[in-house]
């Protein structure tokens, strides 16, 4: 497996890049549901904090958007396009409150900038429609970044930008933001090389079980089947209807500092 250290320098100034919750896409004004937690009482110290950060890497970085993350990347990797478009088409439909769905998408829709603008890129129109994930996914590939690198560096960014919504409106002291984030981030690396193989040995098992002479890598019906065999295959739910609750109460929340 390819380590860190082992990355070309660009690669590893890409990655920087991507986990910036400052440039180039601002994810810093949103909070992920953190916000709306406070509100509620449901995080009100550094303890209750971890625990909630703790749930949502298990649940839905970990349980979810990782393991969607790769198979996109696998499925680009091995020519099966119109696969990675139904993972990122099912990815999109799973947000479950209006306010992630919007965020998703500018989040996206700033990547896209960036990537035009300062890269010259030029992003088909069709890939930021489902969201920021498949986005990442679709960049990662095309600069040949490691599965496991990939994740690492989006679920890191997903947890940086949720200590730091923390931090300010908790408001919690930047030691008790950087002891949270050291084991968040410690239980995001133990668990990062298994995921990434468990995704890559899925993705092939899978693959290379079939008949490919019945299976059209551009056939709809095909692709939309082998999303559900791999979902299962995987055991990949994004079912989290308290983060839900949340994120909805967030949208009519009266005094807000985020935007989700």
């Amino acid at each position: 497996m390819t380590t860190v250290t082992g990355m070309r320098p660009d690669q590893l100034g890409q990655l920087l890049m991507l986990a910036s919750s400052n440039l180039p896409i601002g994810s810093y004004t949103y909070s992920q549901g953190v916000e709306s937690a406070i509100e509620s009482g449901v995080i009100s110290d550094e303890a209750s904090t971890l625990v909630f950060m703790q749930d949502y890497l298990a649940l839905a970085v970990v349980g979810y958007e990782l393991p969607t993350l790769g198979l996109i990347m696998q499925a680009l990797d091995q020519g099966y396009d119109v696969l990675a478009a139904h993972l990122a088409h099912n990815y999109h439909a799973s947000l479950e409150s209006k306010e992630f769905v919007l965020e998703s998408q500018q989040l996206a829709q700033a990547m896209v900038s960036w990537l035009n603008e300062v890269l010259a890129l030029g992003i088909p129109a069709e890939i930021p429609d489902d969201g920021y994930l498949p986005l990442f996914a679709h960049i990662a590939q095309h600069w040949q970044i490691p599965l496991a690198q990939s994740m690492t560096t989006y679920g890191f960014a997903q947890l940086e930008n949720m200590v730091l919504a923390a931090v300010k409106t908790v408001p919690l002291g930047q030691m008790a933001g950087q002891r949270i984030l050291w084991q968040l981030q410690s239980d995001l690396s133990a668990q990062v090389d298994a995921l990434s193989d468990n995704v890559q040995h899925g993705f092939d098992t899978l693959i290379t079980s079939l008949n490919t002479d019945a299976v059209d890598k551009s056939e709809e019906q095909d692709c939309q089947q082998l999303c559900q065999d791999l979902y299962e295959r995987l055991n990949i739910s994004n079912n989290l209807p308290n983060l839900a609750i949340l994120s909805s109460m967030h949208e009519e929340q009266y005094s807000r500092l985020f935007r989700s």
